[in-house]
């Protein structure tokens, strides 16, 4: 949800997470590769580069470093690395002492980007005491609350965005917080009628509006109008992630594999699109392509472990409960992650591993955490066992 939000509003020049690279713009030849993309060298493209350009250029420019921050930011979050989304800490680190809203927005962007949440909701705090009304850091504070599962605080947030912008923000906004309640079918209704009316919606808010839908009906448990709302998400923005990754999900449940690998053929190979192009070759009995996916992940996360990263604890238990087998290491990686987030895809993790752990006690946080925010999910699978551990 966090990426889906925050990708959409544009304010000022950008919009709104492993350790940010800083990379001093002055450091940055023209030709230089800042960053190596997964398997494959990639130099920054030539309006970026310029970009870089101006900052060395002129080191003091604050509009400048803020134009190079944004520009790193959207290559960073096109390519899925956050290597390049961390460097635009570097560019705008001699501006900290006196940040205005927008760089504190970018800033937030970056730790959000790299699940510093808590570094990124202290730079949010610091620009509304700046601009109380300022509907980028409202938003990007509301989305991340709802990344942690605080949707009371979302909420407030939402509320006050009503308020000071456009009323079909703070409605999406508000949306975004029910996703998890008993009144997400209403709002499905609400963002229907609000989709099939011209006018009612700008057009920048249409994919947001969409995706939305196709959550509600995903954790509603109707699978087949979740995927025709994250189609027509990805037919109108191809660069949409999240929704390409919420519908392989649900087409690797229909065992849909061959459908599944050409839907991630154009994506990133970030971790989430690694582990179902294993599990989508698996299905179809491609070894070769499981086990090079499957090499590359291992590397990547024995490495995190080694090094105490955590932000990729989520990939790194799916990855060790459904690929690797092995449960006890995915329980430890669905703890870690729940303390970070608290996603419909987190608790069906921590309670997924729990069981196969043998240890279902350890997802009771799940269900103190539904009682605590009203959570209704009925696509949320819960066993026995672990409504019996929570007593």
């Amino acid at each position: 949800m966090a990426v889906a939000v925050a990708g959409i509003i544009v304010v000022g020049t950008v919009v709104t997470t492993k350790a940010p690279t800083k990379i001093a713009a002055a450091q940055l030849s023209d030709t230089t590769i800042v960053a190596k993309l997964q398997t494959s060298s990639k130099i920054y493209p030539a309006e970026l580069q310029a970009m870089l350009r101006a900052t060395r250029a002129a080191p003091d420019d604050l509009v400048a470093a803020k134009a190079a921050a944004a520009g790193l930011i959207a290559e960073g979050r096109a390519a899925g690395d956050s290597r390049l989304v961390g460097a635009a800490s570097g560019v705008l680190s001699p501006f900290m002492a006196d940040a205005d809203v927008e760089t504190l927005n970018l800033l937030a962007t970056v730790r959000q980007y790299q699940h510093d949440f808590t570094g990124a909701l202290l730079m949010l705090d610091r620009a509304l005491k700046h601009d109380p009304s300022n509907p980028s850091a409202l938003l990007n504070r509301a989305t991340i609350q709802i990344v942690l599962g605080r949707f009371d605080l979302a909420g407030s947030d939402c509320k006050r965005l009503s308020a000071v912008s456009r009323p079909e923000l703070g409605f999406l906004c508000q949306s975004t917080a029910l996703l998890l309640t008993d009144r997400a079918p209403l709002v499905y209704q609400r963002l229907q009628g609000i989709v099939d009316s011209p006018g009612l919606l700008d057009g920048s808010l249409r994919g947001w509006a969409i995706g939305l839908m196709g959550e509600i009906a995903k954790l509603q448990g109707d699978s087949k109008t979740a995927q025709k709302h994250f189609a027509d998400v990805l037919a109108a923005d191809p660069l949409a992630l999240r929704e390409r990754l919420l519908l392989s999900d649900l087409l690797l449940q229909d065992t849909a594999a061959t459908e599944v690998l050409a839907l991630l053929e154009p994506a990133p190979d970030v971790d989430g699109v690694l582990i179902r192009r294993v599990l989508a070759a698996e299905i179809l009995g491609d070894q070769k392509m499981a086990d090079a996916a499957k090499t590359e992940l291992d590397r990547r996360f024995r490495l995190n472990l080694d090094l105490g990263l955590t932000a990729h604890a989520r990939e790194e238990a799916r990855y060790f409960l459904e690929i690797a087998g092995d449960p006890q290491l995915a329980l430890q990686r669905a703890v870690v992650n729940w303390h970070l987030q608290h996603e419909f895809e987190d608790a069906q993790l921590l309670i997924d591993s729990a069981v196969a752990a043998k240890n279902p006690e350890a997802a009771a946080p799940v269900l103190a955490w539904m009682t605590e925010q009203s959570v209704v999910v009925p696509a949320l699978n819960i066993p026995d066992s672990v409504r019996k551990a929570a007593k």
